[in-house]
């Protein structure tokens, strides 16, 4: 009896001693799967850009969701990790000019420099009277154009118009500003030509003219920025007219997403115009869509007048935040699992991030493995945001370490901005 509570009690033990050592056998292994290690960014490099100081937006944010949303996507093989552009380029053979009723009575003067160019006018809205109040628009059986010659004598003997449009048939263009148009006869020389209305307007009215001068040789360049941070007073730009070396200063005016206009000073710095924001009105009046900036010059061309008007948009956007130094990566063995960043907020709201992962064939060659983006509200008390990745997508691409987080792109939703990127962020060690 006793040898068999003997051998009971060893079992027993046995049992209990297995089951221990399974135990400890199990949380060894769960710390040898995960484990952190911490890194710092990379140093910038030429195409990144981040805020050095951040401030809080005083405009209500476009987007409060405060659910939590992240996904991984697999690119294309041959897609590449380009950085984005912080400049627009546009180019005019064209110009505007807005005009009352009154000046179309009497005549406007308008420079041509390319035959066969098209004119449009159309008429405008006015609410300065506290009303929305509608030009009317101009049938083109009243529309006359006529040669100015050099004593500014207006020549009527003939007519340079070639065909005419009315609201209706430039509406079937997708035109649907009620304008009408005439196109200018190929015989219609470079020089003034007089545009004037027979049936008179009323002369509050107010009308935009439109100039398409297509297949000019004089075609006004623009390069611009298009992103403008709260911080700065101006906005950078280039302007190239082909086939002249004329100078000339150019006019600038800023349309605020609501549609108003705002004349600005412009001033040349190091061979760049600055176009100069006033404090006061430095910011639109919305987080949604974008400000236009419009440039408008006047120069002669070996005797001839040449009118230009180009446009580029641009972001308006407070710095809110920025990503701090240390980020930490969750592994899963020898392969990253997650990687969390902490970010200095001037003020809650929504945030995203995004990157790619990348890794390295037998050459060395780095190549996009996935993906990776989140968005998230985040509060000062809990600034943190991850950047989630998949094992198993990663062991699946056959690649092998450094991996590598690139692509890196911070943008506040409420703003809809982008506030910074860097083209190479983190090398992932463990």
């Amino acid at each position: 009896m006793k040898n068999l509570t003997l051998i009971l009690m060893t079992l027993s033990l046995s049992q209990l001693l297995t089951a221990c050592q399974d135990e400890a056998t199990t949380q060894t292994a769960d710390v040898e799967v995960q484990s952190f290690t911490t890194a710092s960014l990379s140093a910038p490099q030429q195409g990144d850009f981040s805020a050095s100081e951040i401030e809080a937006p005083q405009l209500p944010p476009i987007n409060n969701n405060r659910e939590s949303l992240s996904f991984i996507s697999t690119p294309s093989k041959t897609a590449n990790i380009a950085a984005p552009t912080n400049t627009h380029s546009s180019i005019s053979d064209e110009y505007w000019k807005t005009v009352s009723g009154a000046e179309l009575n009497h005549g406007i003067n308008l420079a041509i420099s390319q035959t066969s160019s098209v004119i449009r006018i159309s008429p405008r809205a006015d609410t300065s009277s506290g009303a929305l109040i509608h030009s009317k628009a101009i049938a083109p059986s009243n529309i006359q154009l006529y040669k100015v010659d050099k004593k500014s004598t207006v020549n009527k003997s003939s007519s340079y118009i070639h065909s005419m449009a009315d609201a209706d048939a430039l509406a079937t263009a997708g035109l649907t500003d009620n304008s009408s148009a005439l196109t200018m006869s190929a015989s219609a020389k470079p020089g003034q030509y007089q545009l004037k209305i027979s049936q008179p307007l009323p002369v509050t009215s107010s009308y935009l003219v439109n100039v398409k001068e297509k297949q000019s040789p004089y075609q006004l360049s623009l390069s611009g920025q298009t992103r403008v941070s709260s911080l700065s007073n101006h906005v950078d730009f280039d302007l190239q007219l082909s086939n002249s070396d004329n100078k000339f200063t150019p006019q600038a005016s800023l349309k605020h997403p609501n549609g108003r206009y705002q004349t600005l000073n412009v001033k040349s710095v190091n061979g760049q115009w600055q176009a100069e924001l006033p404090e006061s009105y430095a910011m639109p009046n919305s987080n949604a869509g974008l400000s236009e900036l419009q440039i408008d010059i006047q120069t002669k061309v070996n005797g001839l007048d040449v009118i230009r008007t180009v446009k580029t948009a641009f972001k308006q956007y407070v710095p809110s935040a920025k990503l701090q130094q240390q980020v930490n990566t969750l592994w899963l063995g020898d392969v990253p699992q997650s990687i969390s960043f902490n970010l200095d907020i001037a003020i809650q709201g929504r945030f995203a991030l995004s990157a790619y992962i990348t890794g390295t064939d037998m050459s060395g060659q780095d190549h996009i493995i996935l993906k990776t983006a989140s968005a998230s509200w985040l509060t000062q008390a809990n600034p943190n945001i991850d950047l989630k990745l998949d094992p198993q997508l990663i062991l699946d691409s056959g690649l092998i370490p450094p991996f590598k987080l690139k692509g890196l792109e911070l943008k506040d939703q409420g703003q809809m901005a982008r506030l910074s990127y860097q083209q190479d962020a983190l090398i992932l060690e463990k």
